[in-house]
């Protein structure tokens, strides 16, 4: 019998191939790297992101995750954005495992007839795609705790490059200007699809005495950041981001013909974690007396990471 990848394994070469694909889409992110690298820093992923607006799609997505030792803890309501996210987590305390933040476009909060064309959108892109060998290959991982090497590779394969993508047509231009008019970062999720929309860097990992260090080393290299950094010094989560590019992204036409809109949809953020404190603001030690670092997210910061990349309605081109 083959030996199998356990969840550890799984989880680092998912990373690596995610985060290669996103390198290759957010030319933000490879300036960052070079960056850190000319400083002799580490580049450590704290967290990738994913919004969705299909729940059978995320439902798969935390199944799917499981596989790799991630399993779903908190939950984070943002109604300003139309969004309701949770995190996914490494059982235990380590700060620094890879985490996963989902967000769900919440239809609910939406006209009918938007969610309407919502719905649509999401039933499009599921008809336009296949995870029959994915579900099984999830199921021999349910039953024998890991993968042998070619289901591993095709797991890994089909997670970041099927699952995490549009699959079907493009994104009618009327939908994208009718969720854009309700939730900016509700459009950026139809127009990107469930791909990393961010991944995020940790500033200690990275060589830099702190946030503040490392967001003026950005800007000095030319990165547009957001204009606060989220989360006051000594708190237990920092944060910020840079601006997500304006990229053209294929839409549908009144008229049928494919065209292209504007949209903003993929991003880099930073990361400093402080010390995890408990309901009355005291600080958490381990049983071996180390300050407990703070694994979790706070709502307030992200609500303002999400408009780092939020598609706002605009006029269509005549012609």
């Amino acid at each position: 019998m083959p030996a199998l990848l356990p969840p550890r394994e799984l989880r680092q070469r998912f990373v690596a191939e995610a985060t290669a694909k996103f390198a290759r889409n957010v030319p933000d992110f490879v300036r960052l790297q070079q960056l850190i690298a000319a400083r002799g820093g580490r580049f450590v992923n704290d967290h990738g992101a994913i919004r969705t607006a299909d729940p059978q799609l995320a439902a798969l997505f935390v199944r799917a995750a499981r596989v790799l030792g991630l399993h779903r803890d908190r939950d984070y309501l943002f109604p300003a954005k139309r969004l309701r996210s949770f995190d996914l987590q490494v059982p235990g305390d380590d700060a620094q495992a890879f985490k996963i933040f989902v967000s769900e476009v919440d239809l609910a909060a939406f006209p009918p007839p938007v969610a309407a064309l919502i719905r649509d959108d999401c039933a499009a892109q599921a008809a336009a795609v296949d995870h029959t060998a994915f579900i099984a290959q999830i199921g021999k991982a349910e039953a024998a705790g890991g993968l042998a090497e070619a289901d591993a590779r095709a797991f890994i394969r089909h997670f970041c490059e099927v699952l995490m993508a549009r699959s079907g047509p493009p994104l009618k231009r009327a939908t994208l200007d009718s969720v854009a008019a309700e939730s900016g970062e509700a459009a950026s999720a139809l127009a990107l699809g469930p791909d990393f929309n961010h991944v995020t860097v940790d500033v200690t990992a990275a060589g830099f005495g702190g946030i503040e260090a490392m967001a003026a080393a950005m800007q000095a290299a030319g990165l547009v950041l957001l204009p606060a950094i989220q989360g006051a010094p000594g708190s237990m989560l920092r944060q910020t981001a840079t601006m997500a590019a304006t990229m053209a992204t294929p839409v549908i036409e009144a008229d049928g013909r494919t065209g292209s809109a504007s949209t903003e949809k993929q991003f880099v953020e930073i990361i400093e974690r402080g010390p995890a404190r408990d309901a009355d603001g005291a600080v958490l030690w381990t049983d071996d007396g180390q300050p407990r670092t703070y694994r979790h997210f706070l709502a307030a910061n992200a609500e303002q990471i999400f408009g780092a990349a939020a598609t706002r309605s605009r006029p269509s081109p005549r012609g």
